[in-house]
């Protein structure tokens, strides 16, 4: 008859390392590093989309602005073809509204008379707002009362109050 032995992991001890050997303390550091690891990741995740909101948002900023500033000075044009078609435009105040693509703006017209130099003063507040963002320009513009000849003497942007 044949005789089965059965080997028993103690027959090999000499030969297999103790770290093989199991005990009640494997895998007790397997749950807090997954943990710890998986934290790190989700905040690099989340500092990230941050990162990525603050540069679009700061994008459109820029773009706001820039649509303001160009609304204000289409505003400051339109009131300086308002005064070339009619050099005694704006002998009282004048002030409108202009709205130029989704944009508005807030033109505000006044002259002065300069008897001794025979010119009209006129000075034009254009205030543009896109979205958030508000430009503010002030142009000053001179007329010949006898020729009608306009000139842009001056045009600055100036803060909004």
């Amino acid at each position: 008859m044949s005789s089965i032995y059965v080997l028993n992991f103690s027959d090999f001890w000499p030969i297999i390392p103790p770290s093989f050997k199991r005990s009640k303390r494997n895998g007790q550091i397997a749950l807090p590093f997954i943990l710890l690891v998986s934290g790190i990741i989700i905040e690099i995740a989340i500092a990230g989309s941050f990162v990525a909101y603050y540069l679009s948002a700061s994008g459109l900023g820029v773009r706001l602005s820039l649509r303001a500033e160009t609304a204000a000075k289409a505003g400051i044009d339109d009131a300086i073809v308002q005064i070339a078609q009619n050099k005694e435009y704006g002998a009282s105040d004048v002030n409108y509204t202009l709205t130029v693509d989704s944009d508005s703006v807030a033109v505000a017209v006044s002259r002065t008379v300069n008897s001794a130099a025979n010119i009209y003063l006129y000075t034009i507040t254009a205030t543009a707002t896109a979205g958030t963002r508000q430009k503010k320009f002030v142009a000053t513009v001179t007329v010949n009362q006898t020729t009608g000849q306009v000139q842009l003497q001056s045009e600055v942007e100036t803060s909004v109050n």
